[in-house]
C-alpha cells in the first residue's frame, strides 16, 4: 500500500486544491440554479400552451361532429331525390356536396398538421420526463 505522508505544506496544498475546485463548483451551481429557474417559467408557459393545445383539439372534436351531423343531412336529402321527394334540385344537392368537400379537404389538412404537431410535443415531453426522473 502507498503511505502517503502527511506535512503542513501538502494540507495546505490540498487546501488549496479544494477551494479552487468548491469555486468552480459554486459557480456551476449558480449557473444551474439560474437555469432552473428560468426552466421553471419556462415550463409553466408550455404547461400553458399544452392547455391551449387541449382546447384546439376540442374545437377539432367539436368541427368533426359538425361535419359528421351535415353529412347526415346531406345523406337524407340524397334519400329524398332518390324517392322523388326532394324539394331541392340536384344542383342545389350538387353544390351542397362540394362545399362539403371543401369542408372535408381542410380537415384532413387540420387533422394532419395536428397530428404531426402532437405527436412531435408528446414524443419530446416523454423523452423530457425521463431525462427529469433519471437518477443523478
Amino acid at each position: 500500500m502507498d503511505e502517503h505522508i502527511i506535512t503542513t505544506k501538502s494540507m495546505q496544498a490540498d487546501h488549496q486544491t479544494w477551494l479552487a475546485a468548491h469555486a468552480q463548483w459554486r459557480k456551476d451551481i449558480e449557473r444551474w440554479q439560474a437555469e432552473h429557474a428560468s426552466a421553471v417559467g419556462r415550463l409553466a408557459e408550455i404547461q400553458r400552451t399544452i392547455q391551449e393545445h387541449g382546447e384546439c383539439l376540442q374545437e377539432h372534436s367539436r368541427a368533426f361532429h359538425t361535419f359528421e351531423e351535415s353529412i347526415g343531412a346531406h345523406e337524407r336529402e340524397i334519400a329524398k331525390q332518390i324517392r322523388g321527394s326532394n324539394e331541392q334540385s340536384h344542383d342545389v344537392v350538387a353544390n351542397e356536396h362540394q362545399e362539403q368537400e371543401g369542408v372535408f379537404s381542410r380537415q384532413k389538412d387540420a387533422h394532419e398538421r395536428i397530428k404531426k404537431h402532437h405527436e412531435g410535443v408528446m414524443a419530446q415531453l416523454k423523452a423530457l420526463e425521463a431525462s427529469a426522473v433519471a437518477p443523478m
